[in-house]
């Protein structure tokens, strides 16, 4: 008899078990987004660090205050997002060094097709005559890397107060804030500049007034990745951007 209440018990409980487990009838997003961002300066792709900014997404198909996602942008100013749910999405690039942009609204995004966005962003600043030249010294053992440059601003009125220039060393191909060597991130090689552009170069055309130099020790016998970046006092107070020079440094 207690074996058969025993087992009678067990099966109401494996019954109720079940009840308990939903059955899971959505598809796999299958869904994907690709596109760049585009300088509207250049026309060209807007050059950043691996990384370093993203397009910010909103799923509006399902819910009228969706949870924001991000995209991450390469490098070479693309992006590229697989494995995204089918619907509606409003999108805006986000958190890099540029005036403004308005939310794209109402994106359709399809599981039959890959969906392209690009995205035209105005740089607060631009670095013009960038340079990264090697000053190799026989008789010691370093070298030293110059870098110069002069700044460029697109708009110039109500740009926020321009605040360093700094140089970015790297030992592999991606270099910036979000990769590279610590050593020169210290105050030893930026110029603190913390100065309206009324003061570093002209209202109307914005060409910088000034040509920036700074010099960096480096071992011989190593590759570098070099460009130069400046920042502005707004929110984010990310990097514009040089392209990027590749410096080999000889052993001897």
């Amino acid at each position: 008899m207690k074996k058969i209440l025993y087992s009678f018990l067990m099966g109401v409980v494996a019954l109720g078990f079940n009840a308990c487990i939903d059955i899971d009838n959505f598809d796999e997003p299958a869904a994907s987004v690709h596109g760049r961002l585009i300088d509207t300066t250049t026309g060209e792709n807007y050059m950043t660090d691996q990384g370093d900014v993203h397009i910010r997404i909103w799923e509006k198909s399902y819910s009228t205050n969706p949870t924001p996602q991000d995209l991450a942008v390469k490098m070479d100013g693309s992006y590229n997002r697989e494995k995204l749910f089918a619907g509606t999405y409003d999108m805006l690039p986000y958190d890099g060094s540029w005036w403004p942009c308005d939310t794209t609204f109402d994106v359709p995004i399809g599981n039959t097709n890959h969906a392209e966005k690009d995205f035209k962003v105005t740089p607060y600043l631009k670095i013009k005559d960038f340079k990264a030249e090697l000053i190799h010294n026989e008789k010691t053992e370093m070298d030293t890397i110059v870098f110069s440059g002069r700044l460029f601003a697109p708009i110039t009125r109500n740009l926020p107060q321009v605040l360093e220039i700094r140089p970015f060393l790297s030992i592999n191909q991606y270099c910036g804030a979000s990769n590279h060597l610590d050593y020169y991130y210290s105050n030893d090689y930026r110029i603190n500049v913390r100065q309206d552009w009324s003061r570093l170069g002209d209202m109307e055309t914005g060409e910088g007034a000034k040509t920036y130099t700074i010099k960096c020790p480096v071992k011989k016998g190593y590759t570098y990745w070099c460009r130069m970046g400046a920042n502005v006092r707004d929110t984010n107070q990310k990097f514009n951007y040089s392209e990027i020079v590749k410096i080999e440094v000889p052993q001897n």
